[in-house]
């Protein structure tokens, strides 16, 4: 094939907009001989791939979000509960322990259930889980069974998963109505409604301090050390320096109530 030849036939493909000219390709045609080689079969380019492209594109992208719209509408998870129905029973566990009772009030009545929560003040080891619940009756009470966490986790969870934390199993049938009292952490000040039995537990104010049998003098300072201060005592009022401390009782965030004996 001549250059002068090659050179017309380039100028007649345009590149500029992807199409080439019914005349480039005869010209190409003409001039270009094989020696010993197989024929190829060439085949026009479309006018405008680059719109074809992103034609498709888009109706790629829209597959996946209608697919996506579907699986969500699916799932239809709550929030802040999550209900799983294992055979006869349905178990509850909160999901974020930090929203307004009102929310979780709102998917329990989704679900068609009589069950209210409550936000009570709690001591640190309380904090997101369902300290109690009450019913009508002894009827209501006996269908309901509170879940530690780690409890009846579903596949391979267990108690340090988000997904597995305390939460209740009840009838799927529940046709009961029941009050849960669900801990929140305490403002300053606060009384707790619920804590653990001794300041010196775990997640306490004073977890792992040694207190017990010794004198009021010595745990004092253990106890400011802390940064906690003593609320009161038991029996009420100061006793003296040289009485016996039996143990301390959570009472708000940095407080305690200290109890006593004589010597």
């Amino acid at each position: 094939m001549k250059t002068h030849d090659i050179d017309a036939a380039v100028r007649g493909l345009k590149p500029a907009d992807d199409h080439i000219t019914d005349a480039a390709w005869s010209q190409v045609m003409e001039n270009v001989t094989f020696d010993h080689a197989p024929v190829v079969s060439l085949q026009k380019r479309p006018a405008r791939p680059r719109l074809l492209l992103a034609a498709a594109c888009s109706l790629l992208v829209a597959g996946v979000v209608g697919a996506a719209l579907v699986n969500q509408q699916g799932q239809d998870q709550p929030q802040a509960l999550s209900f799983t129905e294992q055979g006869d029973k349905l178990v509850v566990r909160v999901v974020d322990p930090n929203l307004d009772p009102k929310q979780y009030n709102a998917e329990f009545k989704k679900m068609g259930l009589d069950i209210t929560v409550q936000a009570i003040p709690v001591s640190p080891p309380s904090v997101g889980d369902i300290v109690s619940f009450t019913g009508r009756n002894q009827h209501d009470m006996d269908q309901l069974h509170r879940l530690e966490p780690g409890e009846k986790c579903p596949g391979t969870l267990n108690a340090s998963d988000p997904g597995c934390q305390g939460g209740l199993e009840l009838p799927r049938n529940y046709d009961g109505t029941t009050v849960i009292d669900f801990g929140r952490a305490a403002k300053p000040g606060e009384m707790y409604l619920h804590s653990s039995s001794s300041a010196t537990d775990k997640g306490e104010a004073l977890a792992g301090l040694a207190i017990k049998n010794k004198t009021v003098a010595q745990v004092l300072p253990l106890i400011e050390a802390r940064g906690v201060k003593v609320q009161s005592y038991r029996p009420e009022g100061t006793p003296p320096g040289n009485w016996i401390v039996q143990d301390a009782t959570p009472y708000a965030p940095g407080e305690v109530i200290l109890n006593v004996a004589a010597k």
